[in-house]
C-alpha cells in the first residue's frame, strides 16, 4: 500500500485560465490529480446574502493585515 498525502494551495487570479496556468507548474507526476475549484468571498453574493450575514458577527469578513 502507498502512502496517501494531500493538500491544498490557495492562490488569488484573476481568471480561471491563470488558476490553470498555476495549477500546470505544480509539480507532480503523470498519475496525480489536480483541482482547480473556486473559492468566493462575501462580495461575490448578491445583496440578500449579505444583509443576512450582517446579522452574524462570526460570519463577517476577517480583515487582512498588509
Amino acid at each position: 500500500m502507498k502512502e496517501v498525502l494531500g493538500g491544498y494551495w490557495m492562490i488569488q487570479v484573476k481568471s480561471k485560465d491563470e488558476a490553470i496556468e498555476w495549477a500546470k507548474r505544480c509539480p507532480a507526476s503523470d498519475n496525480e490529480v489536480i483541482e482547480v475549484r473556486q473559492v468566493q468571498e462575501l462580495a461575490d453574493f448578491p445583496d440578500d446574502v449579505k444583509k443576512v450575514v450582517a446579522k452574524y458577527p462570526e460570519m463577517q469578513p476577517k480583515k487582512r493585515h498588509p
